[in-house]
């Protein structure tokens, strides 16, 4: 690896200093999502993932980044998280010690980038695909590790504006797909219409023929469309936790076992 490569590639140091505990402690008690951050950064940026977003620059002929694509790629979760436009994402780079916490620079007195710089990389980021791998590889860590709600960070993550209208629309859908699988395997191992077992259930938004048309939000609102997520989120746990309640063994064996199987993939 060259020395300029090796020179883009940000790990913040393992550990923390007395004053970074002191920020960590606060953050703690009600933004857990920063503590999640720091603790996980070598993880979630680990060399080979550094070096694909790396890779946004080599594949335009661009050259290289002006600062290490891996800290861009964390304020940008920063931004979706919290859903602060860049120009404010790149003051809270000085302003916010919570911000520095998760960055490594407590207490710079800089900005680390430019917002153009901040806008360009996001560009890439779209553009190739990764933020895809970003989003996912945030969402595993937090499932394996704890620390912070995996589902929650999801549905956070998924209805940030950054990444376009398209985000939350695609999950609400292979979602409702599932949940649908589940419930014409329940209708065929039953004898019933699906109609009767979505009744059963108790479940509402299922009734209708279209699940967007159910859910009747503002899909331009990333806030309307965090809570349609989470409303169908809690559908499907309603639908879960019925077949746990009456059908125990029949949801362990095929074929509703693989549906259920992909439907948890999804809401993993």
């Amino acid at each position: 690896m060259s020395n300029t490569n090796e020179s883009l590639l940000w790990f913040v140091p393992e550990g923390l200093t007395v004053a970074e505990q002191r920020v960590a402690a606060r953050a703690a008690k009600g933004r857990k999502l920063f503590v999640f951050l720091r603790d996980c950064q070598r993880a979630l940026f680990d060399e080979a993932f550094q070096q694909e977003l790396l890779g946004m620059y080599r594949q335009t002929g661009a050259g290289k980044p002006p600062v290490a694509p891996a800290r861009m790629a964390m304020v940008t979760l920063l931004q979706a998280y919290t859903g602060v436009g860049d120009q404010e994402a790149v003051e809270l780079t000085v302003d916010s010690k919570r911000w520095q916490l998760v960055l490594g620079c407590l207490g710079g007195d800089e900005a680390l980038f430019a917002q153009s710089t901040l806008y360009d990389f996001r560009m890439r980021l779209l553009s190739s695909g990764l933020y895809v791998r970003l989003l996912e590889r945030t969402v595993e860590l937090a499932r394996e590790r704890g620390g912070f709600n995996a589902r929650s960070l999801r549905a956070a993550l998924d209805s940030s504006p950054l990444w376009g209208h398209g985000r939350v629309e695609d999950t609400v859908n292979l979602l409702g797909h599932a949940g649908r699988q589940v419930l014409a395997c329940v209708a065929q191992l039953s004898q019933q219409t699906v109609a009767e077992v979505i009744a059963a259930m108790g479940l509402t938004l299922f009734e209708a023929p279209s699940l967007k048309a159910a859910l009747d939000v503002d899909w331009d609102d990333p806030q309307q469309k965090h809570q349609a997520l989470e409303r169908l989120c809690e559908e499907l746990d309603a639908l879960q936790d019925w077949l746990l309640t009456h059908l125990p063994e029949a949801r362990e064996q095929p074929p509703l076992s693989a549906a259920l199987a992909t439907l948890q993939r999804l809401l993993d």
